[in-house]
């Protein structure tokens, strides 16, 4: 796998197979150049989203947050396909990383807000909610 961006020490942008993939590792951005392979050890995360217009809004999100977020995203998704045994779609990876980083600014901010939709959402998402 061969890097084509660096976004940061931890995320890269790299090509897998001609398709663009993002990268995650400790330290993984760290001296490495665009054109250089990856080392397979460096590799903790792969994100493969289909669509290029997705995969440039997450770039964009990547950048902008510590890696734990993105790293709490990961573990939650992963926690849910093996819990719920269903395939997810790939935009969750931008749709939810994105939802835990504004939901913890905001908790930092001491914005907190009460979910009008609490009810609605145990009624029709029962198997979700637990």
């Amino acid at each position: 796998m061969k890097i084509e961006k660096v976004i940061n020490n931890n995320v890269v942008s790299a090509l897998e197979n001609g398709r663009e993939v993002v990268v995650m590792g400790r330290g993984i951005g760290f001296q490495l150049r665009a054109g250089m392979d990856i080392p397979g050890e460096l590799i903790e995360k792969v994100f493969r989203l289909d669509n290029p217009g997705v995969m440039d809004q997450f770039k964009s999100l990547v950048q902008k947050l510590p890696p734990e977020r993105l790293q709490i995203s990961a573990e939650v998704i992963q926690y849910a396909k093996g819990v719920m045994n269903k395939k997810l779609n790939h935009n969750i990876y931008l749709t939810l990383t994105d939802h835990i980083n504004f939901a913890i600014e905001r908790y930092q901010k001491k914005m907190l807000f009460s979910n009008p939709l609490l009810r609605e959402v145990r009624t029709f998402y029962r198997e979700e909610y637990l």
